[in-house]
């Protein structure tokens, strides 16, 4: 009996675990986390006026046995234009919170915008961080400070994209076969992360050198300006038909311009920039794509690569990579009668490559282009790095090895200083009378390079 006294309470305790029910044990499980309702809380409303809108998000949690919450806070703490509500608590950080097995519960979201700030950021970006047993999960909060207009994941018909409201692409969005998207001068394009344009009907991009049209991440603060692969960019489809593309400017993707429509017109892009694309400036297969006073710079593999045989013509455009933080394995101008890793083989191949400048910066890049099977090719008045090609591309006007001399490639300023050695030197082409900036054309002795030179 007088080992009771000690055994007693253990059997309480056992007594008292056993009739607890699964849903209340809390477990220390690394494995049991929690779910929601979405990956992203969403303020997309149209802001009229200044004041706060709520969200609602769910925190499940999808296990048997209660987890212990660790923390609930805002990563932008006090500074963050977001509020939370928990539990009908408001506050940044919420401590120690147990959620039962199977259980749920709300978290109210608030946002203060003013749509009328000019000077907010386009995107008020924050996040939810979760830490549950040493595992943090986030659930993003997007809202975007300005009046826009969303398009959200899904096909459209022919329609018209205006100027004057910015346009947000939130998701893959498609333009169906037979339709067109035309999109006017002056039109501004924001796309959210893994957002691409899919073309199966027509695109008409109708800039001009005064008001181009752009195409960039949605992100706008000084650090993204230059980030790569922020969208997946614009892709033509196998049955898209005579796009046109002029004065736009597309940056920030993982490919600028992917194209491949076999036998389905020419794509042309004129007067166009195509900046800081995490893989391709353009790239097209087995298709006929022309491209006329157009600059590529700052792209992670082609500045432009024609693959699978195809009819390209280059006119007047400069393909450069100077102060890239992407490191290329492969040439800047690529045409090939096959698509590597393919059984595309041995496809008809013509190219036209005139008054076009493609350089480089460094020791790496010593062979920046590149031509590969049975390609017809007239390569005439270009300013090109080469040394594979060195002795059999040194005629018909072409300049090997030779400095283009641009003013300022620090500042992705491509345009040709006073001393270049395209100044004056390109062939005269019919119907192509002015640069990338509108500028005219000297009418018997023009500059390679999508810049004629101007007198400062």
């Amino acid at each position: 009996m007088k080992y009771l006294r000690y055994i007693w309470p253990l059997l309480l305790l056992l007594s008292a675990l056993s009739c607890t029910p699964d849903d209340e044990v809390v477990t220390s499980d690394p494995k049991a986390v929690l779910s929601f309702s979405g990956d992203t809380v969403l303020f997309d409303t149209v802001f009229v006026t200044q004041g706060s809108i709520t969200k609602r998000l769910k925190v499940y949690n999808p296990n048997k046995k209660a987890v212990r919450i660790s923390n609930i806070t805002l990563a932008g703490a006090a500074s963050s234009p977001y509020k939370l509500i928990i539990d009908g608590v408001e506050s940044p950080v919420i401590n120690n919170l147990e959620l039962r097995g199977k259980d749920s519960l709300y978290i109210l979201v608030q946002v203060n915008v003013n749509p009328t700030d000019q000077n907010l950021p386009f995107l008020v970006a924050d996040s939810i961080l979760f830490n549950t047993n040493g595992r943090q999960q986030n659930v993003k909060l997007v809202a975007y400070g300005q009046d826009a207009v969303f398009h959200r994941k899904g096909a459209i018909g022919t329609t018209t994209w205006a100027a004057g409201k910015p346009h947000v692409l939130l998701d893959t969005v498609l333009v169906r076969e037979g339709a067109t998207l035309t999109i006017e001068k002056g039109a501004r394009i924001f796309a959210n992360n893994k957002a691409v344009l899919l073309v199966s009907g027509r695109l008409l991009v109708e800039g001009t050198p005064a008001e181009r049209v752009s195409f960039s991440g949605y992100r706008r603060d000084q650090s993204y300006i230059h980030a790569p692969g922020q969208w997946e960019g614009i892709r033509i489809l196998a049955r898209s038909e005579n796009n046109v593309i002029r004065y736009a400017d597309i940056r920030n993707t993982m490919r600028g311009i992917r194209i491949g429509n076999p036998g389905k017109g020419t794509t042309l892009i004129e007067g166009c920039v195509i900046q800081y694309a995490f893989l391709d400036g353009i790239v097209a297969f087995t298709s006929d794509v022309k491209v006329v006073n157009t600059l590529i710079h700052g792209f992670g593999q082609y500045g432009f690569g024609g693959l699978g045989g195809g009819n390209y013509e280059v006119l007047y455009s400069t393909i450069a990579n100077y102060s890239n933080m992407l490191q290329r394995e492969t040439p800047a101008f690529v045409i090939a009668d096959f698509i590597p890793e393919t059984d595309i083989k041995d496809q008809p191949t013509q190219l036209r490559l005139v008054n076009s400048i493609v350089y480089s910066e460094g020791s790496r890049y010593t062979n920046e282009v590149l031509l590969e099977g049975k390609i017809t090719a007239a390569v005439s008045n270009n300013i090109l790095r080469s040394d594979k090609y060195k002795d059999v591309l040194n005629v018909n006007g072409n300049q090997l090895n030779i400095d283009p001399k641009f003013k300022d490639v620090r500042k992705q300023n491509f345009s040709l200083d006073t001393l270049s050695a395209s100044s004056g030197t390109a062939l005269p082409l019919p119907g192509v009378t002015n640069d990338i900036k509108g500028i005219n054309r000297h009418a018997t002795k023009p500059d390679i390079g999508a810049f004629e030179r101007t007198i400062d």
